[in-house]
């Protein structure tokens, strides 16, 4: 998160500019999100029938499948894609790719998977020959319980209109089973890497146009870094609250972590959402019932907001490298208890955090 001003500072007058709007909101009776983006498979199907049929909006599906790169033979989502299965006609959204390079203004310590700049991302459209009036599907092979960083960079970030972003529900094997066509074997025009089109020396214009106008989009508006989340903990921000979504073993640092060399624990004031807790647990695709998802952020204290403003609003998704928290982030919308601008990611996660000795830590 870069900015002419200190970031930190810059994070808590956005706060301080919401703290005093009155909210009037159901106290925990469920109120879904009234415009959501979840598709079921069926609904995917038939989109996938008239892909073309409402010119110059194109309706284009993306396998946005990740996996942790962990164990002996972890699963490679960009091979899958290209071997197959997967929906005729997909691109592939790779999250490690289209990312900034590590030491650039956007990514200086070098960390996985960051935010892309809206440069880099028109690049990726353009390459993807997306448009802005294209309708996206973002979906994920069977058994991947990581689309949500992929979905969250296209729905989240303000370069493409939210409400034509969609997220699949549902795995490929319920795809077969209600009808839905599969491809086999290499796709060129849906794979690339971002090295390959030189990106950042072309001198060619982009046809990949924002949504809207640039101004009045602030490139850092849904993410935060280490200074802002270090000013809630030691400021003790009242508006805001973190919710990290690593499992109960590494939030209390009881278990260690996947990547070698970061400290156990979690950060001050923190609360624990495991993000599988909010997939349903026969196909990691899906969500839980929203009206569960929403019971088990109120449980584990995001409380829905109320009129006098005493519950915080910010709520900042952490996990162990910014993927998962992006499960967080899209749950908290979906089931109505925030909307899009109070929700951050802290970008660099338990790779920033936790591998800085002299941030707080505590294990309780």
């Amino acid at each position: 998160m870069l900015s002419s001003a200190p970031t930190a500072t810059r994070f808590k007058q956005s706060i301080s500019s919401t703290s005093t709007s009155i909210i009037a909101m159901a106290s925990s009776s469920f109120t879904s999100s009234s415009s959501s983006n979840l598709v079921s498979i069926p609904q995917a199907i038939e989109a996938h029938k008239n892909s073309n049929n409402n010119p110059p909006s194109k309706n284009i599906f993306i396998d946005g499948s990740w996996h942790m790169p962990t164990g002996s033979s972890p699963r490679n989502a960009r091979n899958e894609y290209i071997s197959g299965p997967r929906i005729p006609g997909a691109r592939y959204f790779d999250i490690d790719d289209i990312a900034p390079p590590p030491g650039s203004a956007f990514n200086p310590k070098g960390l996985p998977h960051m935010k892309p700049s809206f440069p880099l991302f028109a690049h990726a459209m353009d390459r993807m020959d997306i448009s802005p009036q294209d309708n996206l599907y973002v979906y994920a092979t069977d058994g991947c319980a990581f689309i949500h960083r992929a979905y969250w960079t296209l729905a989240f970030c303000g370069y493409h209109d939210p409400q034509r972003v969609k997220l699949v529900q549902g795995s490929l094997k319920e795809w077969t089973e209600h009808g839905g066509e599969l491809e086999y074997g290499e796709s060129p025009d849906g794979l690339f890497r971002m090295a390959d089109l030189d990106w950042e020396k072309s001198t060619s214009s982009l046809k990949y146009k924002c949504w809207k106008d640039l101004n009045d989009i602030d490139e850092h508006s849904v993410v935060v870094d280490m200074d802002d989340v270090l000013a809630v903990v030691t400021e003790k921000v009242s508006d805001s609250i973190i919710v990290d979504a690593r499992s109960a073993g590494r939030f209390y640092g009881r278990d260690p972590e996947p990547r070698p060399g970061l400290r156990g624990g979690h950060m001050p004031g923190a609360v624990n959402v495991p993000f599988v807790s909010l997939l349903n647990p026969e196909d990691v695709t899906k969500f839980r019932p929203m009206e569960e998802v929403r019971e088990i952020f109120i449980k584990a204290g995001i409380q829905p907001l109320d009129e006098d403003g005493s519950v915080p609003r910010k709520v900042i998704c952490s996990c162990g490298s910014g993927v998962t928290a992006a499960a967080l982030a899209v749950g908290l919308e979906e089931c109505g208890l925030r909307e899009k601008e109070d929700i951050y990611i802290y970008d660099g996660s338990w790779i920033d955090w936790g591998g800085n000795d002299g941030t707080p830590i505590v294990t309780d």
